[in-house]
């Protein structure tokens, strides 16, 4: 019984623990033979600007193989955020494109200072799920063209 009791416990730390943990770094999942395998993302870089209740979200994932996937969103408050529109394109070895779908969007701030986006979103081609992408909650910045 105090051996249950002990398991039950950890288990309950260890699901504690693992909810609090903070991810900073953005993910990338790409579906092949009906498994999501990691991609290996050297580099990404999340811009944008809001325009009273829409925000422009332009994100691009730099990843192995000289391959770039770029992810724009379009953004709106009425009155909580929700994912109007979002498109994806990859350039490499095997260019692609297709719609995103957001499985959770977090949206913090813009009122007195730039916004923050971050969340889950699903990158469908040919309605067909491709790509998973984690954007971790961060500020957009203005993008330096």
């Amino acid at each position: 019984m105090i051996i249950k009791i002990i398991n039950r416990v950890w288990i309950f730390l260890v699901l504690l623990l693992g909810g609090c943990a903070n991810n900073n770094e953005p993910k990338l999942d790409e579906l092949v033979n009906d498994l999501y395998q990691a991609r290996t993302v050297s580099n990404y870089q999340v811009s944008g600007n809001r325009d009273g209740a829409t925000t422009q979200v332009f994100v691009i994932f730099q990843l192995e193989n000289n391959e770039r996937l770029q992810i724009e969103l379009e953004i709106t408050y009425n009155p909580v955020p929700v994912l109007r529109s979002g498109s994806w394109r990859i350039d490499g070895k095997e260019s692609s494109s297709g719609n995103v779908k957001a499985e959770s969007l977090k949206f913090l701030g813009g009122q007195g200072e730039g916004p923050s986006i971050g969340g889950r979103f699903q990158l469908v081609d040919n309605f067909q799920p491709r790509f998973k992408a984690f954007i971790p909650l961060g500020p957009i910045n203005k993008p330096k063209w």
